[in-house]
C-alpha cells in the first residue's frame, strides 16, 4: 500500500513547466513568489514538479487533472497519424473543411488527428454560415473531451452563446491515461483551431481557451505561444504553462480567468498557482488590485491595465472526497461541475451552491472579446 501510495504520488505531481523553459533552469513561472494582493496561504508543493526535458529546452511532463468515464472520445495509444485527413469525423457527409475536421454541418463530431488526438467538436445551426466564436476546452490528465464536458457543460453553453466548442482528448501515455505533452501537443492543437477557425470564417475577436490542471498548463501555453490568436484564456487548477518572461512572454496582452482551489493537493496553489499569477501580473502594467468577492470559502481579485486588459483571480476552499491511486485530490477539483462518478475519478467539486466555472468562463469570454 505504502508502494502503490508513493507510486500515486509521483504520477499525481509532476508538472510540465513548458516549451523553452528558462535557461537559467529556474522554472520559469514556477520560482516565483507569492505576492500582488492577493490574501493566499502558501501551501506545500505537491510532490515533485520534475520533468523530462526534450532536445529542444522544452520540459514536459504529467500531473493528475481528473478523470471521467471512459467514452469514445478517448484516445488510444498508437493512434497518431503524420497526416492531417480525418480519420473518424462523423458521418453527414457535409463537407468543406480543408483541414483534419471535413464536415462542417451542425451537430457533433469527432474526428482524429495528428499526434494522436481525438476532437470532439460542436457546431451550432447557425455557425456554418460564419461569424461565430471559438472556445478550446481542454481535459486534464486521465481524462477525456467527455469528461471535460462533464465538469464545464461547454457543449450546451457554449453553442447557447454563439460559439463553436472544441473539446481535444490527448493520446495516451505508458500508464494509458491521456496525457498532455505542452511542448509537443500546443502546436497541434493551435494548429487544429487555426484550421475550423478559417473553414468556418469564425469571428477572430472571439477565440478563447480554457482548461483544467493539465489542461489548464496547456492553456496558458496556448496564450503564452499564440497570443495574436486568442481574445482570452480561463485556466482552472492549471499547471504553470507561460513564464511571462523573455522569450516566452506572449506577444500582446490577453485577458486571463484564472482559477485555483487554495487546498488543491494535486498542483499545489502556493507552489503553482500563485507564482503564475504573479509572473502574469509582473509582466504587464497592471493596476491596484482590487477585490470584488470576499467570502469565507473564496476570494476573486481583478486587476486591469491602462490599455483595458484585465486578469482575475478567483480562489476558493471548495473539495471533492474523490482519490486517484489512494490519492486525495482535495481542492483540486471544479466547482459547480457534474462528474462525480468518473474512472478514475469524477473531479467536479462536491460542495453546493458555488459559483459554476463553466458559467464563469463563458461569462468572461463574452465580456472580453479581443480588441
Amino acid at each position: 500500500m505504502l508502494r502503490t501510495s508513493t507510486v500515486a504520488l509521483m504520477l499525481l505531481s509532476i508538472a510540465a513547466c513548458g516549451d523553452d523553459a528558462s535557461s537559467d533552469g529556474s522554472g520559469g513561472a514556477g520560482g516565483a513568489t507569492a505576492s500582488n494582493g492577493s490574501a493566499a496561504s502558501t501551501g506545500t508543493p505537491s510532490g515533485s514538479s520534475s520533468g523530462e526535458t526534450t532536445g529542444s529546452g522544452e520540459t514536459t511532463g504529467t500531473s493528475a487533472g481528473g478523470g471521467g468515464s471512459s467514452s469514445s472520445g478517448s484516445s488510444t495509444s498508437g493512434s497518431a497519424s503524420s497526416s492531417a485527413t480525418a480519420s473518424g469525423s462523423s458521418s453527414s457527409g457535409a463537407g468543406g473543411g480543408a483541414g483534419c475536421l471535413t464536415d462542417l454541418s451542425p451537430g457533433h463530431h469527432e474526428v482524429s488527428c495528428e499526434g494522436g488526438i481525438t476532437y470532439d467538436v460542436e457546431i451550432p445551426s447557425s455557425c456554418p454560415a460564419g461569424g461565430c466564436g471559438l472556445i478550446v476546452d481542454m481535459h486534464g490528465y486521465t481524462m477525456n473531451a467527455d469528461a471535460q464536458d462533464e465538469n464545464t457543460g461547454m457543449r450546451a453553453l457554449g453553442p447557447a452563446s454563439g460559439f463553436v466548442v472544441v473539446q481535444p482528448t490527448a493520446p495516451v501515455d505508458n500508464f494509458a491515461f491521456p496525457s498532455w505533452d505542452q511542448a509537443l501537443h500546443a502546436p497541434l492543437v493551435h494548429q487544429f483551431l487555426v484550421d475550423v477557425a478559417a473553414d468556418l470564417s469564425i469571428d477572430p475577436a472571439r477565440v478563447h481557451a480554457m482548461g483544467f490542471s493539465q489542461g489548464g498548463g496547456m492553456t496558458f501555453r496556448l496564450l503564452c505561444r499564440y497570443a495574436d490568436f486568442f481574445a482570452s484564456g480561463a485556466p482552472i487548477g492549471a499547471l504553470a504553462g507561460c513564464e511571462f518572461s523573455g522569450p516566452n512572454t506572449p506577444s500582446e496582452e490577453v485577458d486571463i480567468l484564472q482559477v485555483h482551489g487554495r487546498a488543491d493537493a494535486v498542483v499545489s496553489f502556493g507552489g503553482v498557482a500563485v507564482p503564475q499569477r504573479d509572473a502574469a501580473l509582473a509582466a504587464w502594467s497592471f493596476g491596484a488590485p482590487d477585490v470584488f468577492d470576499d467570502q469565507p470559502d473564496l476570494r476573486a481579485t481583478r486587476w486591469i491595465t491602462g490599455g483595458g486588459t484585465t486578469f482575475e483571480f478567483w480562489e476558493h476552499d471548495y473539495e471533492t472526497s474523490a482519490e486517484v491511486l489512494f490519492v486525495g485530490l482535495d481542492g483540486h477539483c471544479v466547482p459547480g461541475g457534474d462528474d462525480f462518478d468518473g474512472l478514475p475519478a469524477g473531479y467536479s467539486c462536491e460542495d453546493v451552491g458555488t459559483f459554476v466555472f463553466g458559467e464563469l468562463a463563458l461569462e468572461f469570454f463574452l465580456a472580453h472579446p479581443k480588441d
